[in-house]
C-alpha cells in the first residue's frame, strides 16, 4: 500500500484506539500506487482517485462515506453501518448520501465487511455492465 494512503486512512481513522468518523468501502485495491487525488463530494463524501504502476490512467479506489450522513454515532459497529449499505432506503438523514449509496450498489453489487473496524470492499471491482435490450433507435 502506497505510503499517501496510508497516511490519509490515519488521518480520517485515527490512531491510539480512537473511533473512526468515516466508513471506508474500498473499491479495487492496489499494490503500487504511483499517485492518488483526493475529491470531495457534497455531504463530505471523499472519492479516492488512484494511479496504478501497470494499468494506465486513473480509477476510483475508494469511498469514504462520513457516519453523520447515515444517522450513526462515531462508535457505531460494522454490522450496524452494513445494514445501512444493504438497504440504502433507510438512509433518512442525507439524500445525496443515500442516492450515491444506492449508485454504488448498482455498479458494484453489494458492500461486504472487512476484518478492520469501518472498513468494507465491494464484491465486484469492475462495473456492472447495464444490458439493454430490444430495438435501439439511432444516437440512443
Amino acid at each position: 500500500m502506497s505510503e499517501k494512503i496510508k497516511e490519509f486512512y490515519k488521518k480520517i481513522h485515527s490512531s491510539k484506539n480512537e473511533i473512526p468518523e468515516y466508513a471506508t468501502i474500498i473499491i479495487r485495491e492496489a499494490r503500487k500506487l504511483i499517485d492518488i487525488k483526493i475529491k470531495k463530494d457534497k455531504s463530505n463524501i471523499l472519492k479516492i482517485m488512484a494511479h496504478d504502476a501497470k494499468t494506465p490512467g486513473w480509477y476510483l479506489h475508494s469511498v469514504h462515506v462520513p457516519l453523520k450522513n447515515l444517522g450513526l454515532k462515531e462508535d457505531a459497529k460494522n454490522k450496524d453501518i452494513l445494514a445501512f449499505f444493504d438497504d440504502p432506503r433507510t438512509i433518512t438523514r442525507d439524500s445525496f448520501t443515500k442516492e450515491f449509496v444506492e449508485e454504488l450498489l448498482r455498479k458494484y453489487i453489494s458492500i461486504i465487511p472487512s476484518k478492520k473496524n469501518h472498513f468494507f470492499t465491494t464484491k465486484r471491482y469492475k462495473k456492472k455492465k447495464e444490458m439493454k435490450t430490444g430495438v435501439q433507435l439511432k444516437g440512443f
